[in-house]
C-alpha cells in the first residue's frame, strides 16, 4: 500500500477517495458532458433547420415541375407540328379563327397569313406570345385599319427564329 494513505485515518481516506471521485465526476463533466451535450443540441438545431430547407425544396420543386408541364404546353413549335399547323392553331386558340383567311406555307420556315376583320388587340397579344413564348417572328407585317373601331385587315409573314 502507499506509505502515503498508511499514515492517513481511514476517516481521512474515505474523504480522499470522495473527494477525488467528485473532482473526477466534475472534471469528466465539464470537458465530456457539457460538450457532448452543447453539440447535440447544435445538431438537433441543424437537422430542423436542413429539414425546413428540404421542405421548402420540395416545394419548389413541385412549382418547377407545375411550371414547366405548363410551358411545354405553350412551348415553340415541336418538330412534329408544322409552323403552318402550329400557327392555324394557336391563332384559333386566341380567337382569331373567323378572321383567319388564308394560311399558306412560304418555303420551310415561314407561313403568309390573311386576316379580315381581325380584333386588332387579339392580333397583337397573339404575336407577342407566338415571339416569346414560340421564338416566331414577324418576317413582314400589313395592317389595314377598318371603319369599326378595333378591327383590322392584316396581311403577315412570320418565320421560325433560329
Amino acid at each position: 500500500m502507499n506509505p502515503l494513505l498508511s499514515r492517513l485515518a481511514d476517516k481521512e481516506n474515505r474523504w480522499l477517495v470522495v473527494g477525488s471521485a467528485a473532482a473526477l465526476i466534475l472534471i469528466l463533466y465539464g470537458l465530456v458532458w457539457v460538450p457532448f451535450d452543447s453539440k447535440v443540441r447544435q445538431l438537433k438545431r441543424s437537422v430542423s433547420q436542413q429539414q425546413q430547407m428540404a421542405d421548402w425544396m420540395l416545394q419548389q420543386s413541385r412549382e418547377v415541375r407545375r411550371l414547366r408541364k405548363r410551358v411545354r404546353s405553350d412551348t415553340a413549335v415541336s418538330g412534329k407540328q408544322s409552323l403552318l399547323a402550329h400557327t392555324d392553331q394557336t391563332a384559333k386558340h386566341a380567337g382569331l379563327g373567323s378572321a383567319i383567311k388564308r394560311v399558306e406555307p412560304e418555303g420551310q420556315d415561314k407561313v403568309r397569313i390573311r386576316m379580315d376583320q381581325a380584333v386588332f388587340d387579339d392580333l397583337i397579344a397573339w404575336l407577342e406570345k407566338l415571339q416569346r413564348r414560340n421564338r416566331i417572328h414577324i418576317a413582314r407585317i400589313t395592317i389595314d385599319r377598318l371603319e369599326i373601331p378595333g378591327r383590322v385587315d392584316a396581311r403577315l409573314t412570320l418565320e421560325k427564329s433560329p
